[in-house]
């Protein structure tokens, strides 16, 4: 018996043993563990958790405002409304409830939520918009053995619908669609607190305040306040010049982040920015953006805010001046397009003009400091079209085939015609191959290189420059330029600012100059004197911009003069403070001034003298203009017309601006002339009036006091 006790004994011992090192073991887990998460890992612990209830916020600066020279708005920016999503955690049965009702009130404002899914199923019908589905096939099913079972379009909108996002069988298929839009792009962005998904843009008050009062049944939904670009009836008139802003695509936020990298202190973009697209809205972005504010914010398990602060206040980007001249800018884009108007309907083959004049270019330029008062390119487009975010609508602009979308002030590409022929002048002179007073047989036909060479202007007999100019004659200038040579004229071209960027702040081409290395780099043939012949009236290889042809007339009437042209006068930041001033430097071109004096006399004899080709158009002016007209073949001239180009300066005394008129298929240089005349009578005119403003308000500062 008693050894039956010792059994029992030992046996509880047994067991109280192997409890007590069950426990032990527990107790160290639970210690080792612990420790694990206080101690090693609860940084990282700590980091999650205020990850997952925290984030910053940006909040959005307002965009600098666009003014005319004399502060005419042009455009600026209003507050708007947006809704955001953080997604939340919950059954899908709810979250399908939930987003649908979401959906329902953004359609009350007409707004419906972009989604990544429209780039590879349609609904009604139901079909594929992609030939390779595979990694979107991928991306929505649960294992890689349901792939195989996708084959339509019908079999992927099913298996999103049942097995995805478990959409129960009581919505209708459109109301499916709709919430598998939204799931979609949720699944793809996965919006967190400090990454929220933009659901809508510029909502309305009443939509934004049902939001928000519906926040504790919509979880994750909250608006913001946004500033919006507005363009104002001015911008019309200029979009061009103006440009458009659009949402930043990826290879803008790395290539400016990379910028602002080098500047220290600097704020980078986010993916969710609007950025300038073109014209100043582009060239100024940096000066327009503004500096984004920082917050800090708290929000509970619903994704509501329950806290925050300010952490860095936002700062208005810096307000612009252009150099343009809004009242001149009408003027000016009117001219052209009448002008345009009026040759399309006064067909006549027998003078070359097939009634097909469409398109053309503006360039008005204050020839003493480079400023440009008006530009202009036609056909033009709707600014007002980028902020609708109408994607339709924009491609239909860039895909137009009468290209609305290029800024032919800056980037036309035109062969200048007789309007080189100045140029001709100056690598003549200063080479010394002839003066002012050489006087040059021009007969009506002579063989120069092996070729026959027509003098349109019919014989001539023996002429000096300035007749040579004032009546454009191409024998006269065939054979100057041979005698020059092409690499002298090519050496003064470039001098001039031909075939590279002028530095304007807007995008520009380069053009090219008719040259032994352009025939041999593109045409892989030697050169002949015939192409130094063609080349000297602006013909062959030649392609300059308006921009350029107006930098060139400016530095003749300023005796040589170059400055940078520009269409930013000044840029003011928010303290009132001017920030931001053009330089006022120029090149002195290495050419005398009896050069310069030549040409111009020769210049103004095609506006004045009898025989100059503009000459009509100008006889009842009230003071001289000095201007060359040009007509350049485009090599098409047995079914279209040639381009007509017109480049002059006023006064001819004391030069102000210089203006350059291109209009495509205007057949004759003197037929775009008159575009000239409107823009220098307008330019005029508008500095008489401010003359008399400023003397009448001085008048009635001395009344008053």
């Amino acid at each position: 018996m008693n050894h039956n006790r010792e059994e029992k004994k030992h046996e509880g011992l047994d067991r109280f043993i192997i409890l007590a090192i069950f426990i032990i073991i527990v107790t160290v887990t639970l210690i080792y563990n612990l420790a694990k998460i206080q101690i090693v890992n609860g940084q990282k612990y700590k980091e999650e958790s205020v990850y997952r209830l925290s984030a910053t916020g940006n909040i959005y600066p307002k965009r600098g405002d666009i003014y005319d020279r004399n502060g005419v708005p042009i455009a600026g920016s209003r507050m708007g409304f947006c809704a955001q999503y953080v997604d939340i955690k919950m059954p899908s049965e709810e979250k399908n409830r939930m987003l649908l009702e979401i959906i329902k009130v953004l359609e009350k404002d007409n707004k419906t939520v972009k989604s990544r899914l429209d780039n590879y199923l349609s609904f009604d019908p139901i079909r594929f918009k992609v030939e390779d589905r595979t990694d979107f096939i991928n991306s929505i099913v649960k294992t890689k053995e349901d792939a195989k079972y996708i084959i339509t379009a019908e079999q992927a909108f099913k298996y999103l619908r049942e097995k995805t996002y478990e959409i129960a069988s009581t919505y209708t298929d459109e109301e499916a669609y709709k919430i598998m839009r939204l799931r979609y792009e949720i699944q793809i962005s996965q919006p967190r607190i400090n990454n929220p998904l933009t659901l809508a843009e510029d909502i309305s008050v009443e939509i934004m305040s049902e939001l928000e009062e519906r926040s504790s049944e919509l979880k994750g939904v909250s608006t913001f306040v946004k500033p919006y670009r507005e363009y104002y009836e001015a911008a019309r008139y200029l979009p061009h010049v103006l440009g458009y802003v659009g949402s930043i695509t990826a290879e803008e936020l790395e290539s400016f982040n990379a910028e602002l990298e080098k500047e220290e202190g600097s704020v980078p973009y986010s993916p969710h920015d609007i950025v300038g697209k073109m014209g100043i809205e582009r060239a100024a972005e940096r000066l327009l953006r503004g500096v984004p504010g920082k917050t800090f914010l708290e929000v509970d398990e619903n994704g509501k805010t329950t806290k925050s602060y300010l952490e860095r206040p936002a700062s208005p980007g810096q307000d612009i001046y252009l150099t343009i001249d809004l009242e001149l800018q009408k003027v000016a884009l009117k001219a052209l397009k009448d002008n345009i108007e009026l040759i399309r309907k006064n067909p006549n083959k027998n003078k070359k003009n097939f009634g097909d004049a469409d398109a053309g270019a503006v360039v008005v330029q204050n020839v003493n400091t480079g400023e440009i008062l008006a530009m202009v390119s036609y056909p033009d487009f709707d600014p007002f079209v980028f902020l609708e975010n109408d994607y339709e609508k924009i491609m239909s602009l860039w895909n137009d085939a009468k290209a609305p979308m290029v800024n032919r002030a800056t980037s036309g590409r035109y062969a200048p015609g007789s309007t080189y022929k100045p140029l001709v002048a100056v690598a003549a002179l200063e080479s010394g191959k002839i003066t002012p007073n050489t006087r040059i047989n021009c007969p009506y036909k002579e063989e120069i290189g092996n070729m026959m060479f027509t003098n349109l202007e019919g014989n001539q007999g023996r002429i000096n420059l300035e007749k040579a100019l004032e009546t454009s004659s191409n024998m006269y200038f065939y054979k100057v330029g041979v005698q020059t040579g092409i690499d002298n004229i090519v050496k003064w071209a470039k001098i001039f600012g031909f075939g590279k960027h002028t530095g304007i702040e807007i995008g520009e081409a380069e053009g090219s100059i008719a040259s032994k290395e352009y025939k041999k780099k593109y045409i892989g043939e030697d050169w002949y004197p015939a192409n130094t012949a063609m080349a000297s009236i602006g013909q062959l290889y030649n392609a300059f911009t308006p921009i350029q042809l107006s930098n060139y007339i400016s530095i003749i009437a300023n005796d040589g003069k170059k400055y940078t042209p520009h269409l930013i006068k000044m840029a003011i930041d928010d303290n009132g403070t001017i920030s931001y001033e053009p330089s006022t430097e120029f090149e002195q071109i290495p050419a005398s001034k009896s050069t310069f004096a030549a040409v111009k006399r020769g210049m103004q004899a095609v506006v004045n003298a009898t025989d100059g080709t503009a000459a009509n158009v100008f006889k009842d002016f009230p003071f001289k203009v000095a201007g060359k007209t040009g007509t350049s073949e485009t090599g098409y001239e047995a079914t279209s017309s040639s381009n007509g180009l017109f480049v002059c300066y006023a006064p001819y005394d004391k030069p102000e601006i210089a203006v350059v008129v291109v209009v495509e298929h205007g057949v004759w240089g003197s037929y775009t002339a008159p575009i000239a005349r409107e823009i220098m009578l307008e330019y005029f005119r508008l500095n008489e009036k401010r003359e008399n403003k400023q003397a009448t308000d001085k008048e009635a500062v001395e009344i008053i006091w």
